[in-house]
């Protein structure tokens, strides 16, 4: 139970930062800057104390840091990929 809400929060923290930034391709205009970046970052925050709780604190810091990892690395392309199956 707390491995899903620690794995809920740390992606919904690396959505709002992905949204804040002005190169997102998921809508049309990036959410405004700071409060979307404040929200991100305090929802990794929870994400990391729940990752934290659920396992022990250094690999509740390292699993966070690769499901951020993961995130950024796979946001990207699925907006690329939902842009390129549009125009097929």
């Amino acid at each position: 139970m707390v491995v899903g809400l620690a794995l809920a929060l740390t992606i919904a923290g690396c959505v709002c930062l992905y949204l804040a930034s002005p190169n997102q391709k998921w809508r049309a205009q990036p959410l405004p800057g700071r409060p979307a970046l404040v929200a991100g970052g305090l929802l990794l925050t929870a994400g990391l104390v729940a990752w934290i709780a659920a396992l022990r604190p250094l690999a509740g810091l390292f699993v966070t840091l690769h499901v951020a990892m993961v995130c950024c690395f796979v946001f990207p392309y699925s907006a690329a990929l939902r842009t390129f199956g549009r125009k097929n």
